[in-house]
């Protein structure tokens, strides 16, 4: 006979096991064709701000993003960060790499963004969103710390 004292240890872990099924995005069975070669093109007229240039950031102007794809997951590198994420079958992704590109700063960099299929056979397909970094040096005194956010565009090769 059980005293059902387990009870509420089974009914917490069948809680623990489908919680997160609920408010995630459906996973991607027929994925967008996003691999390929992208220039990418930023707004940059707001520019950096200065705790940014004291880091020596700047907006990766003119950068080449090979995205490569496997089922729903994306990799690919950006001003020397590998960056990796996912996307939906409606094109919308995010990927996201931590790494030390330059002297002793750290970079987190973001893109959330969407893919846009070629509209017809020979058509150009493109990408566009925002580009969020934030960047960080320490150091003895308490290091330095900046945010970057950009809009970005994109067609590929």
């Amino acid at each position: 006979m059980t005293s059902g004292r387990f009870a509420p240890f089974f009914a917490g872990l069948l809680l623990l096991t489908t919680a997160g099924c609920g408010g995630e995005a459906p996973r991607c069975t027929e994925c967008p064709a996003v691999e390929g070669r992208y220039r990418l093109q930023f707004d940059t007229s707001g520019g950096v701000p200065p705790e940014c240039a004291l880091l020596g950031v700047e907006v990766p102007t003119g950068e080449v993003l090979d995205i490569a794809r496997s089922g729903e997951n994306l990799t690919s590198r950006l001003a020397g960060v590998p960056v990796r994420g996912t996307i939906t079958s409606q094109g919308t992704f995010v990927m996201t790499g931590t790494g030390v590109p330059s002297a002793n700063r750290t970079d987190t960099l973001t893109l959330t963004g969407t893919y846009l299929a070629p509209l017809a056979d020979g058509g150009t397909a493109s990408i566009n969103g925002v580009l969020t970094g934030s960047y960080a040096r320490a150091s003895d005194t308490g290091g330095q710390r900046c945010n970057v956010s950009s809009p970005f565009s994109a067609t590929r090769d």
